[in-house]
C-alpha cells in the first residue's frame, strides 16, 4: 500500500494469510431487475475495478419492540454530500465496485472482525463519480463526504463486508491486517453516524451524514422506504 520498503516490511509482519471462498451476492428483485441491469451493464468501466454490488444506499433501522427492520435511502443535497433527509425521495443509486488494485501491498484477504472484505469503491452511475471523504488524512473523525472523480485514493476505499450482512463501511487508509487504521477505529471501519436504531443521526448542515468509528454501515438494496 506505501511506497517505501520499511512501511511495506512492518505491514508484511503483520500479514496473515487465509483462504476464503466467496459466495453469490443476495438475489435481486424481479421488479427491479431490469433497472439494475441496465445499470449494471453502463458500469463505470475501468482497467481493474468491476461491479459486485448495485442498489439504492440505504440505513439499515431497527425497531426494538417488534424486532422488525427497514431500509431507508440516501440522498445527495446541492454540494453533492452523501445526505439523509428520511422521505424516500431521490434515492442514491450506486455500485460497489470491486478493485484489484486497493489489494497491491496488502495480503490476498485480510482478517476483520467482521470476516473478510471486499475492497472497492462507491460509484455514482447518475454522476460518473465517486463517492469520497474529503477530510480523509485527518487523523481522527468525523470525516465528510463528497463526489469525486473515480480514483484509487485513500478517501475513496470502502469495504463490503459478507459476514456482516453486506455491510459496506469507510475503509480509508486501514489495512486488512489491522496494523494500520484509518482515524485510529477499532477494526479501522467507519459507518455513518447513527442514532442506536440505525437511524441517520444529522448533525451538520444540509442534511449530510458524518463518518466515525462504532458507527453503522450502509446498505445497498432494491426497495427501500
Amino acid at each position: 500500500m506505501f511506497s517505501s520498503s520499511p512501511s511495506f516490511i512492518i505491514r508484511a509482519q503483520c500479514t496473515l494469510l487465509l483462504t476464503i471462498s466467496l459466495f453469490p451476492l443476495y438475489n435481486i428483485s424481479p421488479m427491479l431487475s431490469f433497472v439494475l441491469a441496465a445499470l449494471a451493464l453502463a458500469a463505470h468501466a475501468t482497467t481493474d475495478c468491476r461491479t459486485a454490488l448495485v442498489g439504492i444506499l440505504s440505513a439499515e433501522i431497527k425497531n426494538a419492540t417488534s424486532g422488525s427492520t427497514i431500509y431507508k435511502s440516501f440522498t445527495l443535497n446541492s454540494a453533492n454530500q452523501t445526505a439523509y433527509v428520511g422521505d424516500g425521495n431521490n434515492p442514491l443509486v450506486v455500485q460497489f465496485e470491486e478493485c484489484d488494485s486497493f489489494l497491491q501491498g496488502e495480503a490476498p484477504t485480510g482478517y476483520s472482525v467482521y470476516g473478510f472484505p471486499l475492497q472497492g469503491r462507491l460509484y455514482v452511475p447518475a454522476t460518473g463519480q465517486c463517492i469520497g471523504v474529503t477530510d480523509q488524512s485527518k487523523d481522527i473523525p468525523p470525516y465528510y463526504t463528497t463526489l469525486l472523480k473515480c480514483g484509487s485514493g485513500y478517501s475513496q476505499r470502502f469495504g463490503l463486508y459478507y459476514n456482516h450482512n453486506n455491510g459496506i463501511y469507510f475503509t480509508g487508509n486501514s489495512d486488512p491486517e489491522g496494523c494500520f487504521t484509518q482515524g485510529g477505529c477499532v477494526n479501522g471501519t467507519l459507518g455513518y453516524k447513527a442514532l442506536s436504531d440505525g437511524t441517520p443521526n444529522i448533525t451538520h448542515t444540509k442534511n449530510q451524514i458524518t463518518l466515525e468509528c462504532k458507527n453503522k454501515p450502509f446498505h445497498l438494496v432494491t426497495t427501500p422506504r
